[in-house]
């Protein structure tokens, strides 16, 4: 069986010439990641973009979700619980800094 990512390689092959070249990158699903990889696979990168017609952050974003889908199938149960619980612990601290960040004080001192 193909990996996910083999599949994909194909399908930007197989349609070369598709006129979707941009992808989400604005909804709420969606977080922008800015991350550093070697020059070699950027000069790559650019040129699978530049040949297969698509915007160079959403084919990066297609090759970070499958390799990052891909590396979580491959964590042992136990981890994935531990790291479940880390998870829940990172989204309770966030929600309650946001909170912070929207109190009003009407009587302001």
């Amino acid at each position: 069986m193909k990996s996910k990512i083999s599949q994909h390689i194909e399908k930007l092959y197989t349609e070369k010439h598709s006129d979707n070249a941009h992808c989400d990158i604005s909804s709420s699903r969606i977080q922008m990641v800015k991350t550093p990889i070697p020059t070699e696979l950027f000069h790559e990168l650019e040129t699978l973009a530049s040949e297969y017609n698509r915007d160079l952050q959403c084919l990066a974003g297609d090759f970070l979700t499958l390799a990052l889908e891909e590396a979580l199938a491959s964590i042992p149960r136990k981890e994935k619980e531990h790291l479940y619980l880390v998870r829940q612990q990172h989204e309770h601290d966030e929600a309650e800094h946001h909170k912070e960040l929207c109190q009003f004080n009407a009587g302001g001192t």
